[in-house]
């Protein structure tokens, strides 16, 4: 509609949707004022509908009330005028009547409550003031005692929009709950939406594995905080919603907790015996499916002292069998120390990678997950303001991974404007998150700050102009103090681009990670520490480019070297040669930075001002000034 642009909580976007759903029902093309009426008093959760309950109707009772109302006007309602809302690109076919309703509760909500959108409770104070016979017919139909027009009603201005939980679909005994879990328990049969949204391909490849004849277990490997205990949600979800292969159908997903089933078995035999209480129930109901998250932790789990039957040799018997299906859940690190040592055990999953997801993905994978922290916290936030998150995110938070980094730092805002009494998070709310790291950047003498804006400047040139680095996509570069680090630029891996692993390209690989260090000795001719783990990098690799790769010609072409204690041939002059050539390549590197950031050299000496001035810069802020730059000096 032309004219206002009015903005909803989420409570009231929920009666607009209950209204459309009803008027769908009937064959109708659009929503008529009495079925937009009748859904603010039988949409769940509300102290309206509460307080209905509170009249000894039932839940059966109040839908057919409602149904019987709905019937009664659906015949006028064919006569209404019709009007389209425009709500981010979602259209509303409304009749006239119901925007009445709209501008008086965009009054009310602004006159007194302070806030520029409208949620249920102004809806029902609109209905009751601009249509008070339709609104007194409605309360006569669900409670005909109700005859005082100015009888009050327990409308509150806030509502919390909780799923009930769903009833329980499977009881596990007494003896196993203590570390068993229903995951199927968490979820209801009739949700429209699954939280967890993306990961298509990543499920695919674990509902694959278990539909196999043989080998069918599978292992989720991936870094902290990818996601991978959200794939397994996401594939119980399919399961109880009825959107999964007819081989899952009626299948519950058990979690077990590793700690929780070793836990008091300090005595030799009980936790063996735990073990094969498992294993004896899990053989008896081949429709559950055990899910192990930190499934490293198998490997000597229960075993009190050398020779014990540990938890992961239990059930490898099972394993192999294939009666029961298995997923496991571990990070790359912890797979490659631990689990993959055990041969017997590796050979039983068959691996499915969780990347970490690009910057682009992160908004489609979370935007249901921020519905519910919406609703949680009663506050909104914009398409804009996430992007905002996930940039910040990214620079402060360098070392964990999204989305979880992402969620956690919403989270967080959401309850700056929660403690506020705001509806809507503002950009205030995220820099908030980070006053302690602007407090610091404001006390750096500017030394220091033009030091590491030369560091993280030198780094972004290399990545931005070397051919070879395709494969690195650059999404921000920052000079704000984090938790172990002055500055950074934020990178991301494009899955879809192969690097040539040449030695030019090895050559401007290293080049980029000494590229801080040779840009700040340009601006202050001295160096600092800053740069120590790009440094041991650099010298892992170039070794590796002399002892594994063979890609030093002058010192060997033919062979590699593997490491000392597995290679007797390595001895102290060959260890000098080897230390010699790496030397030596580290030299070419940086002379390849030097010649690039002085060919650059405008380019770098614009973005230290930048972030100078601003302290943190995204990728398409700096292309921005560059080309800004580049128009001005044809």
């Amino acid at each position: 509609m032309e004219g206002k642009n009015y903005r909803f909580h989420i409570s009231a976007l929920k009666v607009l949707e209950l209204s459309r759903m009803i008027s769908t029902s009937s064959k109708l093309n659009f929503i008529p004022k009495a079925f937009f009426d009748i859904s603010m008093f039988i949409l769940p959760d509300t102290p309206i509908y509460k307080y209905l309950l509170g009249k000894n109707l039932t839940e059966d009772e109040i839908h057919k009330k409602a149904v019987g109302y709905i019937n009664e006007n659906l015949q006028n309602s064919k006569k209404s005028t019709v009007v389209t809302l425009n709500l981010a690109n979602t259209f509303y076919c409304l009749d006239f009547s119901i925007f009445t309703i709209f501008d008086k509760a965009l009054e009310i909500a602004t006159n007194y409550y302070d806030r520029n959108f409208i949620d249920i409770s102004d809806l029902f104070a609109a209905l009751a003031e601009v249509f008070p016979e339709d609104y007194i017919n409605i309360m006569l139909t669900f409670d005909p005692s109700f005859n005082e027009p100015n009888q009050p009603l327990p409308i509150a201005s806030n509502f919390k929009f909780d799923n009930p939980k769903p009833h329980k679909t499977f009881t596990l005994p007494a003896n196993l709950s203590s570390f068993l879990t229903v995951l199927n328990d968490e979820f209801s049969s009739d949700e429209k939406e699954c939280l967890i949204c993306g990961r298509d391909e990543e499920t695919k490849a674990l509902i694959r594995i278990l539909m196999k004849r043989t080998k069918r277990n599978a292992i989720l490997i991936g870094e902290p905080g990818v996601g991978k205990s959200a794939i397994v949600e996401k594939f119980t979800w399919m399961i109880v919603t009825g959107n999964c292969p007819e081989f899952f159908k009626d299948c519950i997903v058990l979690s077990l907790d590793v700690n929780a089933i070793v836990a008091g078995t300090m005595y030799r035999g009980t936790a063996e015996q735990r073990f094969m209480e498992l294993i004896s129930f899990l053989k008896k109901h081949p429709k559950c499916i055990l899910f192990i998250d930190e499934v490293h932790l198998l490997l000597g789990a229960g075993a009190c002292r050398d020779g014990d039957l540990d938890l992961a040799n239990a059930l490898k018997p099972m394993l192999a069998r294939g009666d029961t299906l298995v997923i496991g859940a571990t990070t790359s690190h912890e797979y490659k120390e631990y689990f993959s040592k055990d041969g017997a055990l590796k050979r039983r999953f068959e691996r499915v990678f969780v990347n970490e997801p690009r910057a682009f993905e992160v908004y489609p994978m979370i935007k249901n997950q921020i519905k519910k922290l919406e609703e949680s916290h009663e506050t909104t936030i914009s398409k804009k303001l996430v992007d905002f998150v996930i940039l910040n995110a990214s620079c402060y938070n360098f070392e964990t991974k999204n989305p979880d980094r992402t969620l956690d730092l919403l989270d967080k805002c959401m309850v700056c404007a929660q403690i506020e009494n705001r509806h809507t998070v503002t950009k205030q709310d995220i820099l908030d998150n980070f006053s302690i790291n602007k407090r610091k950047f404001d006390k750096l003498s500017d030394k220091v700050k033009k030091s590491t804006a030369y560091h993280e400047a030198g780094h972004y040139i290399v990545h931005k102009f070397a051919e070879e680095l395709s494969e690195y996509v650059i999404l921000a570069v920052s000079i704000m103090p984090a938790e172990d680090y002055l500055g950074v630029n934020v990178l991301e891996i494009d899955p879809d681009v192969t690097p040539s692993r040449s030695k030019t390209y090895f050559t401007q690989r290293l080049g980029s990670l000494l590229a801080g260090r040779v840009a700040e000795k340009m601006y202050s001719n001295e160096l600092t520490a800053g740069a120590s783990s790009d440094l041991a990098k650099a010298t892992r690799i170039a070794k590796d480019l002399v002892t594994r790769y063979g890609l030093d010609e002058e010192f060997t072409q033919d062979r590699v070297y593997l490491r000392e204690s597995d290679n007797p041939m390595y001895n102290d002059e060959l260890i000098s040669v080897i230390n010699k050539r790496v030397d030596k390549i580290l030299k070419e590197a940086r002379e390849y930075v030097e010649k690039l950031l002085l060919e650059k050299r405008d380019y770098l000496e614009i973005l230290v001002d930048a972030l100078m001035e601003d302290g943190i810069l995204s990728a398409p802020e700096i292309d921005k000034i560059f080309e800004e730059y580049e128009k001005n000096h044809k």
